[in-house]
Formats: structure tokens, C-alpha cells, sequence
């Protein structure tokens, strides 16, 4: 089988696609958005206006992707994004795989260079893998020859079916460097032998893929337990569903590594430029970079880790292919080490799994922030192991509390990975989580009076925990009042009028209040004395007198109302 060259991304996105006027619009012409939504009315909103609309997992987002006519895309982006219920719109990018067109392809099986380069054989010597599950997110993986055995099953999202063969080449090359079977006297050796491959097909037979296909895969992946996501694609334009498939796969503990691209330039690439992505450079001979790799420059420093970027790989055919050139070949050897990482340490996160590769790496130039990747160091380099530190939470112990209250972890601090998430546990149930200051949680007392133990779990990038814990009373019960002596509703007053009244709550009334024509005239504290208005000081007819009663909470309860004249 003679594999076809795929060209990497190299000028397929630029920022958001322009957007057909209907004047320039082939009647035919369609364009694909990625909608963002709060609620479903933007569901309806995109529904009843005729676009054809995909369900998926992308609802794990927040998100959907819509198909409409190119001459009415214009309008309908711009009803959406002025509809309260939608949070975004974009238009959906294309990616492409992320390896170079080789001039002149040469055979050479077991000749592999760029394993001694980041020192795997010593690594080896301490652990192979095991079964850590690395997700290939590409064009697919067939599985031959050094992958028998190596592959679960996957999804193709390409085609919307369970079959993700390879059918470009390029998914299978890259699975292979990350798990090709070792030590079995036949083929190549992939970087951590026991690893299994979990296959998810978002490109098709030319390389190409949708964001959309992107997001679903990195989503899928995160949800069927990948530890490590290798992602050898990308393109120069943002966007905020891939952003945010990789901020979910990430709060699922999955590493995510991505191929910086091969345009020779330091404009960031994306997936690969995210934060909390392992972006890899490649190198070509020894440690200088690769010409095709991008780069750092300035402060401009978004690639994170290099790896030989020339590999041996095998193909969907079973065959070998040397001088194969790319950064998406460089990726896999990250990913790989990533798993003997994960293998030696089975309690890392994918915070220490990237701390780890990043830190073992020896600079080789300002090119790439952290430096050529090292197998057999990574494997020696600890984690944090210091929980979070606090002073404590809000509300305080004792508390009344009432309707909607936030609960906030005070002054957080991590000494090191940072933190990744605070969740609220309200007697034992998990009722929401946050990972961004200032780590406030709303929760709903509505129905709920007495004791609540409210704790909060805050976890840092490491996996370290901190528990704070507030026992609050819930109350939200309105307090009784009622006036027990007064002038008769409806007759008349002068002078000085006198409003006796009484109450009472559970839990204490902090002050009541004396109402004259909806306005609080005067505020006690307790029942002691009555309350007092002069009746000259009023209207001569429907002069309205209540007495409002606040409970320690702040429930409110209002007498019904006295109607006077004079």
C-alpha cells in the first residue's frame, strides 16, 4: 500500500471564517456555526428560523452545532448574538493534521533515532507502561502489525459511526509512536509499549476537521477515562469550543498535548497554545530545531517541550516509514512519556503528568520554553504534595441563613500547582463547583430550616485536598407578627396615634418596624414599647398603617393593613 503524503495545517484557519453576503452567496453554499447557549430558547431561537441543527456531545458544552445557508448565515449570527440566551457564536474552523509533506519517503523498519534522543531505553529499564488509556484524537487508527492488541475501541466522528479506521495514514503513524508493541523481535518500538490507544476519528481522508469534530473528540475522549489526549492537528485561529473542550478534558483529569505546527513561525497554533496544553516543538538533528517547527520568540513563549520531530512511524498498512517529518510526530513521543509517567506514578494528576515532562526537560535555546523532552528524567520528578491553605469560609459558624446564599472559601493559597477546583457540599451533596476567584458558590436554602452542614472540598492541580466545614441554620420561615391594639380600621385619628403589636420567630426577630403609606417610620428592636405616629403629619384620608417584622435570617413578615382618615 502506497501511503498518500497529508499536508499540515499550515494556513487553513485564520481567526473566524469570513461570512458570505447573500449578494456573493452560492444559493448552495452552507455555513457551519458553533453555538454557545445559556438555555434552551436559543435552541428554539435557532429552530424556528430553519437551520438544521447536530445533537452530540457537545451539550457537555453548552454548545451545538448549526448548519444554515450561507446568504441567511449572516442574519442569523446576528439575531443570536443578540439573544440574552445564547453566550456565543462563532463561525466553525477547519484543523488540519499537523505533519510535513516528505520529499522523498524512505523504508528503513527499526531504525529509530529519536528513541535514544530522549533517553527512553532508560526509561525502560524502570517501566514499559501499562495500561494507560492515550487518546489518538486524528484521522482515525487501524489496527496492524505493532498495534495488534493495543487498540480499544473507538468513534469516528467524521462519518458518525463506531469504525474509526485510518483512512489518511496519519492516525495510525502517530498511535504508533506512542504504543507500537516493544521488545517482540518484529517492527518498532512506540514510546510506552503498554499504553492502550483510545482511536477517536475527527479528520477525514485529506486531514481536514471541523472544531466542532475536534471539541466532540476531545470530549468523548475525556469521558471514556483517557488519561492523556494527543492531539496532532491544529491551525493559527482561536476558538471557544475547542477552548472549552480542552478546559473540560482537563477538569476530567485528562493531559492534553498538542503539536505546535510547521509553518516555521511563531503565531500561536491552536489547540496547542492553550493554557494548560503541553505544546510541542520538534527538533531535527540532535537538539536543533526542526525547520518546519514553530517557535518562540520574544515573549511570545508558547511552545512548551521539543521532541524529535523525524521519526520512523508505521502506516495503516503495516509498513514503515522513515525521515517522516512533523510536530505531529513530536507530540506522541510527549504523549507516551506521558504514560510511563502516569505508569510509574498511578496517583498523578495530568497537572503533575505535564509538571513532570516540562521540568525533566534540558533547555536547548529560547525557542521552546522548557527544553527537549527526557524520558527516563521525567520519571524521577515529584509533584506537589501540600494541600491548599485557607483561613476559612463564609458565612460564619452559626450563621442564620435564608433563600439563595454564596458560599465562599476565603483567601485561597496553593504553594504550587495552583488551584483547580472548589465544590460545595451541603449536607454531604454536591451542589455546585467553581474554579475561579474569589471560589463563591451560590446555593439554594429554599425549603430547608435547621442545621446545615455546609463543607467545601478545594482541590489543587496536583490532586491535594483542604476541607473547611460551617454548620449554619437555615431558616426560611417568615417570622409571625400581628398588631394587638390600635385605633379601629377605617376611623378617625388625631394627635398622637399609638400601634402596639407582638411577634415571634424560632430563631429570633432582629427588628420590627412601623409602615406609614408603605414608608418605615420608625424601627424597634423589641416589643416594649408601642410604635407612634403624629396623625396631623398624614393625608386626611387613607392614611395605611403595618407593622413589619425581620427575623435573625432576614425573613420579613407585614401585618395586614389599617386604613385611617382625620
Amino acid at each position: 500500500m502506497q501511503l498518500r503524503p497529508i499536508l499540515i495545517a499550515t494556513t487553513l484557519v485564520a481567526g473566524v471564517a469570513a461570512i458570505p453576503t447573500p449578494a456573493l452567496a452560492d444559493d448552495n453554499a452552507t455555513t457551519q456555526l458553533v453555538v454557545g447557549y445559556k438555555n434552551a430558547d436559543a435552541l428554539h431561537h435557532i429552530d424556528s428560523f430553519g437551520a438544521k441543527r447536530y445533537a452530540g456531545v457537545l451539550d457537555a458544552l453548552s454548545a451545538t452545532r448549526v448548519r444554515v445557508p450561507s446568504k441567511r448565515s449572516a442574519s442569523l449570527i446576528a439575531q443570536l448574538r443578540n439573544d440574552p440566551s445564547v453566550s456565543y457564536v462563532e463561525v466553525d474552523q477547519r484543523r488540519k493534521a499537523s505533519d510535513v509533506t516528505p520529499n522523498d519517503p524512505e523504508y528503513a523498519a527499526g531504525r529509530q533515532p529519536e528513541i535514544n534522543e530522549v533517553n527512553f531505553p532508560a526509561a525502560w529499564e524502570v517501566t514499559t507502561g501499562s495500561a494507560v488509556k492515550v487518546a489518538v484524537v486524528d484521522t482515525g487508527v487501524t489496527q496492524v502489525g505493532d498495534l495488534s492488541g493495543a487498540v480499544l475501541p473507538g468513534y469516528d466522528f467524521v462519518n458518525g459511526d463506531a469504525d474509526p479506521s485510518d483512512d489518511a495514514g496519519h492516525g495510525t503513524m502517530v498511535a504508533s509512536l506512542i504504543a507500537a508493541r516493544g521488545n517482540d523481535g518484529a517492527g518498532m518500538a512506540g514510546a510506552c509499549w503498554q499504553c492502550q490507544v483510545l482511536p477517536v476519528k475527527v479528520l477525514d481522508s485529506n486531514g481536514d476537521g471541523w472544531d466542532t469534530d475536534v471539541a466532540n473528540g476531545i470530549v468523548w475522549a475525556a469521558r471514556q477515562g483517557a488519561k492523556v489526549i494527543n492531539l496532532s492537528l491544529g491551525g493559527p485561529g482561536n476558538s471557544k469550543v475547542l477552548s472549552d473542550a480542552v478546559a473540560y478534558a482537563n477538569d476530567a483529569g485528562a493531559l492534553v498535548v498538542a503539536a505546535a505546527g510547521n509553518e516555521n513561525s511563531n503565531v500561536r497554533s491552536y489547540p496547542a497554545a492553550y493554557v494548560d496544553v503541553v505544546a510541542v516543538g520538534a527538533t531535527s538533528s540532535g537538539n536543533t530545531r526542526a525547520w518546519f517547527s514553530n517557535y518562540n520568540y520574544g515573549t511570545n513563549t508558547w511552545v512548551d517541550v521539543a521532541a524529535p520531530g523525524i521519526v520512523t512511524a508505521m502506516g495503516p498498512d503495516g509498513k514503515y516509514y522513515a525521515q517522516e517529518p512533523g510536530t505531529s510526530f513530536s507530540a506522541p513521543i510527549v504523549s507516551g512519556i506521558a504514560g510511563l509517567v502516569k505508569t510509574a506514578h498511578p496517583s498523578y494528576t495530568n497537572w503533575s503528568l505535564m509538571n513532570a515532562v516540562q521540568r525533566s526537560a534540558t533547555p536547548i535555546g529560547s525557542w521552546v520554553y522548557y527544553g527537549k523532552v527526557d524520558a527516563a528524567r521525567a520519571l524521577t520528578i515529584g509533584t506537589d504534595t501540600t494541600p491548599p491553605s485557607s483561613p476559612g469560609m463564609t458565612p460564619a459558624q452559626g450563621t442564620r441563613v435564608h433563600g439563595t446564599v454564596t458560599v465562599t472559601a476565603g483567601k485561597l493559597t496553593d504553594n504550587w500547582s495552583g488551584i483547580r477546583s472548589v465544590i460545595l457540599y451541603v449536607d454531604g451533596v454536591n451542589k455546585g463547583w467553581t474554579k475561579t476567584a474569589p471560589y463563591g458558590v451560590r446555593w439554594n436554602s429554599a425549603g430547608r430550616n435547621g442545621p446545615v452542614l455546609l463543607s467545601m472540598r478545594i482541590y489543587d492541580k496536583a490532586g491535594n485536598i483542604r476541607v473547611l466545614g460551617r454548620w449554619v441554620i437555615a431558616d426560611n420561615t417568615a417570622p409571625a407578627v400581628r398588631i394587638t391594639k390600635a385605633p379601629a380600621n377605617k376611623s378617625k385619628i388625631s394627635g398622637t396615634v399609638k400601634v402596639y403589636y407582638t411577634g415571634s420567630d424560632k430563631y429570633g426577630i432582629s427588628r420590627y418596624q412601623l409602615l406609614v403609606n408603605g414608608k418605615a417610620v420608625q424601627t424597634h428592636q423589641t416589643t416594649k414599647y408601642p410604635f407612634t405616629f403624629v396623625a396631623s403629619k398624614y393625608p386626611k384620608t387613607n392614611i395605611r398603617v403595618q407593622v413589619r417584622a425581620y427575623d435573625l435570617a432576614g425573613n420579613v413578615r407585614t401585618t395586614s393593613t389599617l386604613v385611617y382618615h382625620r
